[in-house]
């Protein structure tokens, strides 16, 4: 494995446990056991590599996405196999929670890529839920964004990995119940 897979590895995984705001060099050097010169040989800042590891986040989040939205034919599929993926809950969203970061909030470099996963989400869950027959596509796919992201944070909060699948599980009943 080659020092710059080592450093964005070891970016990725830092990066989703602590933000980046959190994330030394040293704990990068440390986490990926390249030396320093490596560090600075393909990465010229903290933001660089920082940026590379949210890209990398957001590249393995759209590929699982994708798989597991073809995977599925239905619109209804689509929509229960994405509220009842098995997720690591109490670890949060890779993406979601670098929303609160400081340093991700700031730099527009750092948001764009987990900007364009969710919107690219959102482009995978319209025709799903435009399948259910509602009147409020937009406003369905927002809760299920809402939903899945609110359930890694209470999920966190109460120290509970099963909050998130209960919230995904009662939403995607009320996707599924007939209103009439």
């Amino acid at each position: 494995m080659s020092a710059r897979t080592k450093l964005l590895d070891a970016a990725k995984q830092l990066v989703w446990d602590r933000g980046v705001e959190a994330t030394s060099p040293n704990m990068l050097l440390a986490r990926s056991g390249v030396g320093q010169g490596s560090l600075y040989h393909h990465f010229g800042s903290k933001a660089e590599w920082a940026e590379a590891a949210i890209a990398g986040l957001a590249a393995d989040l759209t590929e699982e996405t994708d798989e597991l939205f073809s995977a599925h034919e239905t619109g209804a599929d689509q929509l229960r196999a994405y509220l009842t993926k098995p997720r690591t809950a109490l670890d949060g969203c890779r993406l979601g929670r670098l929303a609160f970061d400081p340093e991700v909030r700031a730099n527009d470099a750092l948001r764009a890529p987990i900007s364009a996963y969710f919107a690219h989400l959102r482009s995978l869950l319209r025709p799903a839920v435009r399948a259910t027959g509602t009147d409020d596509v937009d406003g369905v796919v927002e809760a299920i964004c809402a939903v899945v992201q609110g359930g890694y944070v209470t999920s966190r909060l109460s120290d509970d990995a099963d909050t998130l699948e209960r919230a995904c599980h009662g939403l995607l009943s009320l996707l599924t119940t007939p209103t009439h």
